[in-house]
């Protein structure tokens, strides 16, 4: 079978999803090529290792302005947003008409960085899918609350009132267009019953839940000694939760308790500074890494007693499984797509969002070490068994060979 991948994706969880599916492409004998265009992450877990060819598109938007225009600059921000909504059209017509012509027997679609559901999803005639890891979830969940998004001055205030318009037109632009992009859809897959659940709630939509793995060689365990250390995995941004895991850890006695390490691949520098600041009035000793490579984080999740994990209704959550993998227990927030891949009790613990109830979890697995290892070790056994990129790349298949990308059965009419 002969395979596009189109994304335009920026770093995190989707850009390793698209890179492992197109390394099992790959490995099953199909010809794999991805198309992107020049603004997606190209660093980040390059895709071209793992295909045989690649085509760039160069796209040139608008950069917001940076120029103080007091009163107009989001407002002239919205023309920038209109001209890269329209290029970003332009584009897509090219790519559908390179896939529709070079003989593809199939089209993989991922997310667009700027409006999500990508606009090539109107123009491919090739059989396609379209890989939604999750709705645009500005649109359609409550904001994190932080203290520094809040003006402090008189003028400050003012200035936001002022804005607010252009929010809501920028908000109703990009919501409209990312709708008007999914009714295309001809195949929709997810990453969790939980996301399905939220595209349905979105879009009006079904998608099919094909669940993605965890590469059990990279992920693995060492021989490398535990410190006393927990670990979070993910953006350094309010809906990962760092700060109810600096209030769980906080409410350990100091005697037992464990620094908490935070890796992220990307970082907010005020998120940060919120963080510590919590952290020295909770008396939490935090530590940040950004960017760290693959082996790096492996050896991280060996040496750390656990993986604490809060993001806010995580659509899937990579984080949980890898540190399974490295025999790592996991302690996390009873919520989003965590739910449907840690075994409460089994393969860690699953704890409300509640400071307490969290950090009395955690002790469990802190208190007792041979408890910890056998926990690690049924985590292990629960990936090889259930959660490996071969086995996820059956599921995808299996929807493919299902014939379910038959013109929008899902739609409600």
């Amino acid at each position: 079978m002969k395979t596009a991948l189109y994304h335009n994706l920026t770093s995190g969880g989707s850009k390793r999803e698209a890179h492992e599916y197109a390394r099992q492409f790959l490995h099953a004998g199909h010809t794999v090529h991805v198309f992107h265009p020049s603004t997606a992450d190209e660093d980040f877990i390059p895709l071209k290792d793992a295909t045989q060819g690649q085509a760039r598109f160069d796209l040139r938007l608008v950069p917001e302005l940076k120029l103080r225009l007091p009163g107009v600059r989001k407002y002239l921000d919205l023309v920038g947003l209109l001209v890269n909504l329209r290029r970003l059209d332009q584009l897509a017509r090219r790519v559908a008409v390179e896939i529709d012509t070079g003989g593809y027997d199939f089209a993989l679609v991922h997310h667009d960085r700027i409006v999500q559901s990508p606009y090539i999803l109107r123009y491919l005639k090739t059989p396609s899918a379209y890989y939604c890891a999750e709705p645009m979830r500005e649109f359609y969940e409550p904001p994190v609350p932080r203290p520094y998004r809040r003006p402090d001055s008189r003028m400050g205030r003012a200035q936001e009132r002022w804005y607010a318009p252009a929010r809501t037109i920028r908000r109703a632009i990009v919501r409209a267009e990312d709708r008007r992009n999914v009714r295309h859809v001809k195949m929709l897959l997810t990453n969790s019953f939980f996301s399905a659940e939220s595209i349905y709630r979105a879009y009006g939509l079904r998608a099919r839940v094909s669940y993605l793995g965890v590469d059990t060689e990279l992920f693995r365990p060492l021989k490398v000694g535990k410190q006393n250390i927990v670990l979070s995995v993910g953006a350094i941004a309010p809906l990962k939760g760092y700060d109810f895991l600096i209030e769980a850890l906080g409410l350990i006695p100091v005697a037992e308790r464990p620094k908490l390490v935070i890796v992220g691949n990307t970082a907010s520098q005020a998120e940060a500074r919120f963080l510590e600041n919590l952290a020295v009035r909770r008396g939490v000793t935090l530590q940040f890494y950004v960017n760290l490579s693959d082996r790096e984080l492996v050896e991280l999740y060996n040496q750390s007693r656990a993986l604490v994990y809060a993001p806010v209704l995580e659509p899937f959550g990579f984080a949980p499984l890898e540190a399974m993998a490295c025999c790592t227990p996991v302690v996390a927030v009873k919520e989003g797509g965590v739910r449907e891949s840690v075994v409460d009790g089994v393969t860690g613990f699953l704890a409300p969002r509640d400071p307490v109830a969290f950090a009395d979890a955690l002790s469990n697995v802190l208190a007792d070490a041979a408890f910890a290892r056998a926990l690690g070790t049924n985590g292990r056994e629960a990936v090889l068994r259930s959660w490996t990129w071969p086995l996820a790349y059956q599921q995808l298949i299996g929807h493919l060979e299902a014939g379910v990308y038959e013109a929008a059965p899902y739609l409600l009419r």
